[in-house]
């Protein structure tokens, strides 16, 4: 971002773009949180390493069926209490109670499942989990070419940013209208912006007009006349 606004004349310090990540992200998702669509029923649970400080954590994650992401929880552990913790925040989040459920055979799930689901169907197996396993690439993928975390409050904000970033490309919510490069989204309402206490100018559009097209295009009968 930094080298971007550097070809723009705006010099700007990575450590400040880095700043504007933790600060902002909150403010954008909560404010982007009414117009979010229902998730679904059906949920695909699991976790993946991350690096912070050194260290190996664990960063919780689900999908539902259409592969909207429903949350991300970064933990140091990987145990029954954080698996809790991770499926208890899911609910709130996205008020949704799911029905079904899919994990990997990890002995930490059952017990949560009890707790805090148990009137949900938990299927567990590696063939079910093919699809929460390639989606985790997405989010290793854009964490893998930075220099790292240093605190798990940082990485908490960066994975549940890139979750609402994908959402919000995916269409998953309700202000914004895909268009050209699909990995831009664009025609967001101005109530996130405002709401975040930022504001943006609309970019006009390339296309000309009505009436600009309209002057363009001869009238009928009137070809070869003065």
């Amino acid at each position: 971002m930094s080298e971007l606004l550097a070809e723009r004349g705006v010099h700007v310090d990575p450590s400040t773009v880095f700043d504007w990540v933790q600060q902002f992200t909150p403010l954008y998702k909560e404010t982007a949180r009414p117009h979010r669509r229902r998730v679904g029923g059906r949920w695909s649970i699991d976790e993946t390493y991350i690096r912070i400080a050194g260290r190996w954590c664990y960063a919780f994650r689900a999908i539902d069926e259409e592969g909207q992401v429903i949350d991300v929880y970064v933990s140091p552990t990987r145990d029954t209490a954080a698996a809790t913790a991770f499926l208890t925040r899911a609910m709130e989040s996205s008020e949704v109670t799911p029905y079904r459920a899919t994990t990997d055979k990890a002995p930490i799930y059952p017990p949560a499942f009890a707790a805090v689901l148990p009137e949900a169907e938990h299927i567990t197996g590696k063939m079910e989990q093919q699809r929460i396993e390639r989606d985790h690439q997405h989010l290793k993928g854009r964490t893998r070419c930075m220099r790292g975390f240093q605190t798990l409050p940082c990485a908490q904000v960066v994975c549940e940013g890139h979750g609402f970033m994908r959402n919000l490309r995916d269409g998953f919510y309700d202000i914004a209208a895909p268009v050209g490069d699909p990995r831009i989204p664009q025609g967001v309402h101005h109530e996130i912006v405002e709401g975040a206490g930022t504001r943006v100018q609309a970019v006009p559009s390339k296309e000309g007009t009505g009436a600009e097209d309209a002057q363009s295009v001869p009238k009928e009968g009137t070809d070869g006349q003065e």
